[in-house]
């Protein structure tokens, strides 16, 4: 059996911290939905990451010889920033559906959401690949896909910064759900900012005490400030605010749901329904002027 050291208690610290944190997330994505474009379900994808991720650390001090714990915490090491961008980029989506009117919200969702979405994505993919390629975990800051993967990032995280200040200046536009909406990713902003220069720096830097291969003390130290409880604050911020955020309602007739309304407030998101959604707007618009203009002759 191992020792227990200075990285298996942040493990065991985060083991703490996100099992409730999993629950509560949990509860707000059941309350707005689990919908991919809501930014929700995000939340909770990051946290079983972590503490998957703070498990098989743990499970390495009774068996440091178990590959499959070896691998998984390596995975789940490089794996914090995506989901956490996917969040922020979700919650901005719904204050943009609520500022922009059809079909600009689905146009928007379509092709602005989907371009800054498919960068944390694509380097999720890149740094989930060239972590199962490295052997050690010191080797992961040496993976080219990895290296790519966090330019992505910052590059997503630029984009949010930029719409979330776009948003901030439309703001008048929303409704006060909304705007806590804003204001979340507004505060969160900063503590993302740290998250990605340390990931930028353990990358590019070249710098020891940056390397997530390094257990030593310092190392540890600066990854729990400046990865650990940046990570941590961003969750409570999100979830604080999906606990507090009023929900959208499922506008219904007796038909069932009523497609017009929920296409006016971009609840399809991206995708094929996107594409439907757009279509239904537009024709709804139609059909409202057609029947205006019947009314009027009518008359």
């Amino acid at each position: 059996m191992g020792q227990f050291t200075y990285s298996d208690g942040v493990a065991t610290g985060k083991l703490v911290y996100y099992i409730p944190a999993l629950v509560a997330s949990i509860l707000v994505a059941s309350r707005h939905g689990f919908r991919k474009s809501s930014g929700w379900i995000y939340l909770t994808i990051f946290c079983v990451i972590r503490i998957v991720g703070s498990v098989a650390q743990l499970i390495l001090i009774s068996n440091p010889s178990s590959d499959g714990a070896s691998t998984t915490a390596l995975i789940c090491t490089v794996l914090g920033l995506a989901p956490l961008l996917l969040a922020s980029l979700g919650l901005l989506a719904r204050c943009y559906y609520s500022i922009l009117k059809q079909p600009w919200s689905t146009v928007f969702s379509l092709f602005g959401l989907r371009a800054v979405q498919i960068l944390p994505t694509v380097g999720l993919i890149l740094s989930i690949v060239g972590a199962t390629n490295a052997n050690t975990a010191a080797e992961i800051d040496k993976q080219d896909t990895v290296k790519i993967g966090v330019v992505l990032f910052t590059v997503s995280f630029a984009s949010i910064c930029l719409l979330c200040g776009i948003a901030s200046l439309l703001a008048k536009k929303t409704k006060g759900g909304e705007k806590r909406l804003i204001r979340a990713v507004a505060f969160a902003l900063p503590f993302l900012l740290v998250r990605v220069i340390y990931s930028l720096v353990a990358m590019f830097g070249n710098r020891s005490d940056f390397s997530l291969g390094n257990g030593s003390t310092a190392a540890v130290t600066i990854s729990l400030f400046m990865e650990v409880l940046e990570e941590c604050a961003v969750v409570l911020i999100y979830v604080f605010t999906g606990l507090k955020l009023p929900t959208v309602p499922v506008d219904a007739d007796e038909d069932g749901v009523n497609l017009a309304c929920r296409s006016e407030r971009g609840g399809f998101g991206s995708g094929k329904f996107g594409l439907f959604s757009l279509g239904a707007a537009v024709l709804g618009r139609a059909t409202k002027k057609h029947n205006g203009y019947g009314d009027v002759q009518s008359r």
